[in-house]
Formats: structure tokens, sequence, C-alpha cells
């Protein structure tokens, strides 16, 4: 029997978030070695190079040992990625930086560039071998998908598919960065959501937690905000349902993890004869799916595969 030496290298994947960075290490099958988060920082087009760098360097310090060494690095952007390059970031200005041909460079790997959805959407078709046909829903700044159809990434004619954060759900809505108005970020992200729950309580220092410690509580304005965010995620899934049939969708993000009912809550209000079908579940992987789905990426390019299974 012939199976994949794990030890044979190993990978990085790394989350750049709006105002954070985590980095993650682990072998070719997936399982990891460390983990790093570097929250609350400051993500400026200015310095993120060289602070990637620094990251990057002071986190091999603790690699280990193996036959090829580091084999590849992902990046998950929070934005729109095309042809390894960033097309546009709505929540940092990072637009056309050559990132990837920076770390490239100086670590001598392959780096890829990818919208974060996307890696969500991979890592959960990694952990499962039943499924072909998936969408995954990344909410945190903002609302993105990943498409999974018939096995494969789809990624739209310039990268750029699974951008449901700018389906218009409101006539005349809300300004959005990307130029519309009423776009379904503007409504159900985790940004808006602590924006507004810390605007009408006056709780300035509130984190998401302490909204889902609301709801359980049956606090009225968390409770509000929480079903406008349930109402406003149903109506993406019964689009996507309609527009690509998939077997699940799959939802991330932080109080979906923090509040068990959420999934249930949305599948109810998926009545119509085709979208009742589709099941929709928690992300498979949890606040470490992006990562994950980062080190497939890297792991599949240098395995020279189009699909694997990932064991955490």
């Amino acid at each position: 029997m012939l199976q994949l030496n794990k030890k044979a290298g190993f990978v990085l994947s790394i989350d750049l978030g709006y105002n954070y960075i985590d980095i993650f290490g682990c072998y070719l099958n997936g399982e990891s070695w460390e983990r790093k988060l570097y929250p609350f920082r400051d993500i400026s087009r200015s310095s993120i190079v060289s602070d990637l760098k620094s990251i990057i360097t002071d986190f091999m310090k603790h690699a280990p040992e193996t036959v090829y060494g580091l084999t590849g690095i992902t990046v998950a952007i929070h934005g729109m990625v095309f042809e390894n390059a960033i097309y546009f970031t709505p929540y940092y200005d990072l637009q056309d930086l050559p990132i990837a041909e920076a770390l490239s460079e100086l670590f001598d790997v392959p780096v890829f560039l990818e919208n974060e959805a996307n890696l969500l959407a991979l890592a959960d078709h990694a952990c499962t071998d039943a499924l072909h046909n998936v969408i995954s829903i990344s909410v945190h700044s903002g609302v993105g998908a990943g498409i999974i159809l018939d096995d494969q990434l789809y990624r739209g004619e310039k990268g750029l598919s699974g951008e449901i954060g700018h389906m218009i759900v409101v006539q005349n809505g809300l300004s959005c960065p990307c130029g519309n108005h009423g776009c379904l970020e503007q409504y159900c992200s985790e940004k808006v959501l602590l924006d507004h729950y810390r605007h009408r309580t006056g709780n300035a220092e509130a984190i998401i937690p302490d909204i889902c410690d609301a709801y359980h509580n049956g606090e009225p304005t968390a409770v509000e905000l929480i079903h406008e965010m349930i109402q406003y995620l149903a109506i993406a899934m019964n689009n996507m349902a309609m527009m690509y049939n998939p077997e699940t969708i799959f939802i991330n993000c932080e109080v979906s993890r923090l509040i068990p009912s959420f999934t249930d809550k949305i599948q109810q209000q998926l009545s119509s004869f085709i979208a009742e079908k589709v099941k929709v579940r928690q992300s498979v992987l949890g606040e470490k799916a992006i990562l994950f789905g980062g080190a497939a990426l890297a792991t599949m390019n240098f395995l020279n595969i189009s699909r694997m299974r990932l064991e955490p």
C-alpha cells in the first residue's frame, strides 16, 4: 500500500484579515504543527509586505525538519483576486500590491493569493469525499462565497465569482465601497452586526461573543439584529441555491459557531421546492477553515493533484 509521506514537506497558510494576521503551518496531509494569531493589526499598504516577511521569518524558526522543507505559501485575501493579483479589497487598501512576488522572491517557493471564501470552500470540500457540489459562505468583515461544482473550484470569467456580499438585497439601500447601494454585506456581515450593536447599546467595547450571549439571554437588541442577519443570509442562500443547485451550503462565521440554532433558523427559511432540498451546515473546520483551505491549495500545487483529503 502506498500513502502520502506527510512529513516530506510543509506549507504555510496566512489569513490576512482587515485587522489581523493569522499564520498556520502544517504537513502535506493537513496535520498542523503551529499556528499564531496577530490580532488588532494595522493592515497598511505601506507596511504589509515587510510585516508578512517578518512574521513568516519568525514563524519559520519553529519549522519542522522535512525532506523538502517549505513547499508553498498561501495568503487569504478578504477581497477579489484574479490571476494571483489583488483586484479589489473593500476594507484595506491592497489593490495591485505585488505581495506574491515579494514573498516568493524572499522564500523561494510558490506563493498563492486567493479569495478567503474560495479557500473556505476548498477546506469544506477536502473534508468529505461524499460531496461534489458545495457552496461555502464566509461571513466576517464582508460576505463571500466559494463555489465547488463537480469537484472543481468555480472562479468565473475573471476570478470574481461568489462575491455575494455585493448582491443587491435592498433597492437604493446603504452605500457600499464597491460603488453599489443595498449590497448584502452592508446588512449582515459580522462587522455591520458589531457596529450596529455598539451604536444601539452604547457599548463601544462589545465583541461578537457579547452579542451572542445577549441573544441567548433574550436581549431585544441582540435578538432583533441576529434575526435580521438570518433573514438576509437566507435570501442570499436561496438565490445561490437557485443558481447553482448545490448539495450543501456551508456557513463560516463566529456567530454561527456561538449560536447552535443559527443554521437551523436559516434552513427553515429556505422553503421553495428547490432550496428546501439543500442542506445548510456549519463549516466543517470552524474558525480554522480558511487556513486549512490555504494549506490545501499550496499542497495540491506541490503534489500536482486536483483534489485532496485533509486530515486536520
